[in-house]
């Protein structure tokens, strides 16, 4: 009897912490007007998108979403075709969305993290730059040079309200990696190689990361 009672609670004690270290982030909600369109759920890493689930939606468009949490705040992104809403997932949190496809991009609605909603803005903002930077490109009345240099103004002031508003504000946060990393026209916004300015707001998020998450990969990819 005793050998029993020992091995009901060295079970119970494996199935203890198991549980403690199944941390698990939840994201779900609803994309609609989608039916039988395929929700992938894809790990933003180093190293590209990595589909890591999907899901057919149905009339209502319900999804869920649950995967491990780590230690330091990741990126993923739900998407449809080229529809995309970029997530931050920081520890085990649950962030609901709501969206209608194929607006989801730039018309959505985040509840349960900061970060994503965020990032959110940041998306939209980008957006809008790209969408005045193709203006500017398709200006007839400009020269090639003056298109380059209202191109140039243009990203420096996205660049300046970016900084102030954002990652300046909170360089710890997963919002402020993010914005690092935008792109337009398939170059980095902010570009350490060609800005001294730029050297000093990747080194400013680089510093708390090092404070906040200590060891984090994407931290060790902010000094590289």
């Amino acid at each position: 009897m005793r050998h029993i009672h020992s091995l009901t609670m060295l079970l119970f004690a494996l199935l203890f912490i198991t549980a403690c270290t199944d941390k698990k982030f939840h994201l779900e909600g609803n994309i609609t007007d989608a039916k039988d369109s395929i929700l992938y759920l894809e790990h933003m890493s180093l190293d590209g998108a990595v589909v890591v689930d999907s899901v057919k939606l149905s009339e209502d468009g319900a999804f869920s979403f649950s995967e491990e949490a780590g230690e330091a705040p990741e990126f993923y992104r739900l998407r449809i075709a080229g529809s995309i809403i970029n997530v931050s997932v920081d520890s085990t949190e649950t962030v609901t969305f709501k969206a209608s496809y194929p607006t989801m991009a730039s018309q959505y609605e985040v509840n349960g993290s900061e970060n994503c909603q965020k990032i959110k803005e940041l998306s939209i903002m980008q957006m809008q730059l790209l969408s005045r930077a193709i203006a500017i490109d398709n200006n007839e009345r400009l020269g090639v040079k003056q298109v380059e240099d209202s191109v140039r103004a243009l990203t420096e002031q996205y660049k300046d309200a970016v900084r102030s508003n954002y990652i300046f504000k909170e360089p710890q946060k997963a919002y402020s990696y993010f914005a690092l990393f935008q792109t337009l026209a398939g170059r980095l916004i902010f570009n350490p190689r060609e800005s001294d300015m730029d050297i000093r707001t990747f080194a400013a998020v680089a510093t708390a990361w090092d404070t906040s998450y200590p060891g984090a990969v994407r931290g060790e990819n902010l000094h590289n």
